[in-house]
């Protein structure tokens, strides 16, 4: 019988754990209602105690009673995280869903990420509304997230349905999907792209799908770029081309729409694991704000609207070394050959003679930073022409054929390489 891990706090929620276990029941499943309550009160409506969860890691309930509220989540957090590691590793469950606030949140979710991509994870939260980001809830996996719209206060009419809602979805995917992702045969390679860069990068992936390689983009804002380096790390992804490197240099800022903390891994869990790599500058020439959020100096700068309610922003000059000093600092500590691949023309559009975000003394301090890098790993390779263009993503691709070969993954016989 199929099971799904139900992840509540049973000393506030355990009507709502119940109703979700008598959903799951109902459709010929089994419910698994595991308590992460860290609460003075009794828990209730549970399958495994929150007592069972704490011995994971090697301690007892009453060690944990006079810590803060704090420590305990944080605790019961790494320790759920285990626990349903552990399910998922024995073949226990096939699904996992959850409703709550913050505190439930952070500890299912933390749960959820620990497990593969493709396994059915589920979160109905009060925190998936205003202006909060989703880093904290999928991290660098597939949650699906559902906005509760009301509090979980107990049943009503509100609360049902957005628990029967979740509890669906959830059945709904182990019964018809959910499955792990695995590789096919063909070599995969990531490649990083957002709308600036969007010509460039997709014909890359024209060219690649054309050479016979699997190739999967994925978005520099937020987490598509973490989420590549995760499966890189996870043996998914045998190359990357990475275009398009725009959230480090948000970091500098620490702001802006395409800043989040999981972007602290762009170019680093990728290089541990030695996944061959040819990289790029796209996009790392600006910084992306809404009006309400300019930076200072906006008097100085150069931007355009990109749309109604964000505007991209050319860096200035004096800011260069600073702003993208973090990207260097990852090509300087890359151990092992990679490709650098430098345009002449622009690094995105809109960057070339006329065009509003033209400026060639930003460009030249970023690219001489970059070739000043001493590092004898790093081949800096010159392609006449704008990033985002067509032919500039095609040699692109070619680059990281060429990687691919040198690397053993392919053989480029076995490849329609020449180009059409």
């Amino acid at each position: 019988m199929k099971t799904i891990a139900i992840i509540e706090s049973c000393d506030t929620k355990y009507r709502e754990a119940q109703y979700i276990k008598e959903l799951v029941e109902k459709e010929g499943m089994a419910g698994l209602v595991i308590d992460v309550a860290t609460g003075p009160y009794p828990s209730y409506n549970f399958d495994v105690s929150r007592e069972e969860i704490v011995r994971v890691k090697g301690k007892e309930w009453k060690e944990l009673e006079p810590r803060s509220k704090g420590e305990k989540i944080e605790f019961m957090r790494e320790a759920v995280t285990a626990y349903v590691r552990k399910l998922y590793d024995e073949g226990r469950i096939d699904g996992v869903v959850s409703i709550g606030g913050l505190q439930n949140t952070v500890m299912a979710t933390s749960a959820m990420r620990s497990l593969p991509i493709g396994f059915p994870k589920v979160m109905a939260t009060t925190i998936a509304c205003g202006r909060k980001t989703f880093d904290p809830v999928v991290g660098e996996k597939d949650v699906v997230v559902i906005p509760a719209i009301c509090d979980f206060t107990g049943l009503n009419l509100v609360t049902k349905q957005v628990i029967a809602n979740a509890a669906a979805c959830c059945i709904g995917m182990v019964k018809t999907a959910g499955h792990v992702l695995k590789k096919g045969d063909r070599p995969v390679v990531g490649v990083t792209l957002m709308g600036i860069t969007n010509t460039g990068a997709c014909a890359a992936i024209d060219e690649l799908e054309r050479c016979g390689i699997e190739a999967l983009g994925f978005h520099a804002t937020g987490v598509g770029g973490p989420t590549m380096e995760q499966m890189a790390e996870d043996g998914l992804i045998d190359g990357i081309l990475d275009l398009t490197v725009h959230e480090i240099t948000e970091e500098h800022f620490g702001g802006g729409f395409s800043y989040g903390e999981n972007a602290k891994i762009r170019i680093r869990k990728s290089v541990a694991a030695k996944v061959p790599l040819v990289v790029s500058v796209g996009g790392i020439d600006f910084i992306d704000f809404a009006p309400s959020e300019f930076p200072p100096r906006m008097e100085e700068r150069k931007y355009m609207m990109h749309n109604a309610t964000m505007a991209h922003i050319k860096l200035l000059p004096d800011e260069v070394e600073e702003a993208t000093r973090s990207y260097r600092e990852r090509l300087a500590a890359i151990d092992y050959p990679v490709k650098v691949l430098l345009p002449t023309d622009g690094m995105r559009h809109n960057t070339r003679k006329g065009e509003e975000l033209y400026w060639p003394e930003v460009d030249e301090a970023i690219l001489s930073g970059i070739r000043s890098i001493e590092n004898p790993n790093l081949e800096f390779i010159t392609i006449e022409g704008n990033l985002d263009t067509k032919e500039w993503g095609i040699q692109a691709a070619h680059y990281m054929i060429d990687e691919l070969v040198e690397k053993g993954v392919i053989r480029k016989e076995d490849h329609n390489y020449e180009e059409e």
